[in-house]
């Protein structure tokens, strides 16, 4: 690439353009959808990556902003309708959150008649492979028992136990609905559904990414995407914070871990569920005479305390531990241009995620003689372009492996975040809500991008002006440059080297 830009719209090259790539991010949403568009010579290949927000819990007056975002979805799901009307040559769907799917469930009158034509998942997400469904079914279990929990009445009925369910059933909303029959005219009310649901619309034309692998693809295979993660090692796919004794993200704190280890451990142990009043084991079961309190104002011991404070507290976190797993399952992938730029993208992907990485190859095997692998050291260090991890949280970027890697003088990056959303997300366990973007994060990404940081909330004159002072080969479009709060936002790059097909370089 070079620090020659086109001034044109990549979705309508006019023949002879050069060749580039394009980034489409939809702005005002805290989840990802992300349009990936190649183009050459009036030909485009378009990938969607992701499209979903945040669900919105509690009333209006608590989260309006939050109401606001899954309103804003339908207007992305109509313009991508409109983008996409030729059809779809690639759906990249990451993993199994709200966040990233629920455009398909929101907006789905818009989005069902778009021919997509390849679909792209983890190796996660392939019910035949039995290490993807033993972990399906683990992931199941534990969601049927919270979903006893949140739904008890014996519970719902205690104001003093209100914050912990409310925050079960809240996380217990990335995974979106109940699980219901998929079927192609059938809006999907369930991020597996939506899975299921795009399934059917690619035709067959579903491939399950394995880490270490390889795949051509984008105008004449000019794109090489590299397939991260997830991970295969099981404890990798759970390590979703720091080794305490060598932090790697930007907040090293363990939290509850212990808790949400014994309770995950405590269901997976258990054969059967208990009925109703008791979902999770029997070892988490106590009789009233058993309960110590810190003070005697603290609970009463009476029946309403079948389940007491300790045991629910382990289901709280229980729910946190389902919500990062899902997450460490994302399909991570770096996409290299022909002149071996390379655009990351790695979805919510938590630490053990990351760590994997720097464990194989690209390819992860060659025969003997071949041209080298590539090295994960050598694919950070071409970075120019960065899909911030999980909405710029502390435990979704590493530091030494990761960030501090990604050396391109010429980097810029792109976070699908509303901080006013984040905000709104007050629960016991974050009274202030999320820490989206993560300030400590955010400081070491103005510096490594010389302030080209865009977000899903960005402050428009501020984009505009460092991507004029530092361009570093990019070209910052908006939806509408006289909006002040514009739908999308893009950066495009040109790509220096072209093929045969496509000419000499511009």
């Amino acid at each position: 690439m070079s620090d020659a830009t086109p001034s044109i719209d990549p979705l309508s090259a006019a023949p002879n353009a050069a060749e580039s790539v394009t980034v489409r991010m939809y702005r005002g949403l805290l989840g990802d959808c992300f349009l990936l568009v190649h183009t050459c010579n009036g030909e485009t290949f378009k990938a969607l990556i992701d499209c979903g927000v945040l669900q919105c819990i509690g009333t209006k007056d608590s989260k309006p902003k939050t109401r606001q975002g899954v309103s804003h979805v339908l207007t992305v799901a109509a313009d991508l309708a409109k983008t996409l009307s030729g059809g779809l040559d690639l759906m990249i769907a990451t993993h199994e959150h709200y966040d990233h799917l629920s455009g398909f469930i929101l907006g789905y009158e818009a989005l069902k008649d778009i021919e997509i034509k390849a679909l792209w998942l983890g190796w996660t997400e392939n019910l035949n492979d039995p290490k993807a469904q033993e972990l399906s079914d683990r992931t199941k279990k534990a969601v049927s028992a919270l979903r006893r929990v949140a739904n008890n009445p014996k519970l719902a009925a205690d104001p003093r136990l209100s914050d912990p369910v409310q925050t079960i059933r809240s996380l217990l909303q990335f995974q979106g609905g109940l699980e219901d029959p998929p079927a192609e005219t059938k809006r999907p009310m369930s991020c597996f559904a939506v899975l299921e649901w795009l399934k059917m619309k690619a035709q067959g034309q579903v491939r399950y990414l394995e880490p270490g692998e390889v795949v051509a693809f984008g105008l004449d295979d000019r794109l090489k995407a590299y397939v991260l993660g997830p991970p295969r090692d099981r404890k990798l796919l759970k390590q979703l914070d720091p080794d305490p004794k060598a932090p790697e993200v930007y907040l090293a704190q363990r939290g509850e871990t212990l808790a949400i280890e014994a309770a995950l451990s405590a269901l997976e142990e258990s054969a059967a569920l208990d009925d109703a009043e008791f979902p999770f084991a029997r070892r988490f079961h106590t009789r009233p005479e058993q309960r110590t309190f810190s003070t005697a104002a603290a609970y009463d011991r009476d029946e309403r305390r079948n389940i007491d404070h300790e045991w629910l507290g382990s289901a709280e976190s229980l729910a946190l531990k389902i919500d990062g797993d899902v997450n460490n399952t994302s399909l991570a992938l770096a996409i290299e241009t022909a002149d071996k730029d390379v655009l990351l993208f790695p979805a919510d992907a938590q630490v053990g995620n990351w760590l994997s990485w720097h464990n194989q190859t690209y390819p992860a095997t060659w025969a003997p003689g071949a041209v080298p692998p590539v090295t994960i050291d050598d694919l950070l260090s071409r970075v120019v372009f960065y899909k911030v991890g999980h909405h710029a949280s502390h435990n979704a970027t590493l530091k030494a492996k990761g960030l501090a890697l990604m050396t391109s003088p010429r980097l810029a990056a792109m976070i699908p975040v509303v901080e006013d959303v984040a905000t709104e997300q007050k629960t016991r366990l974050n009274p202030a809500g999320w820490a989206m973007p993560y300030a400590p994060l955010y400081k070491e990404l103005m510096l490594r991008t010389a302030g080209r940081l865009i977000r899903g909330d960005g402050e428009l004159d501020a984009e505009r002006e460092a991507f004029s002072a530092r361009p570093g080969g990019f070209t910052l479009t908006y939806a509408d440059e006289t909006s002040r709060d514009p739908l999308w936002v893009s950066v495009t790059m040109t790509v220096r080297e072209r093929s045969a097909r496509f000419g000499a370089a511009g």
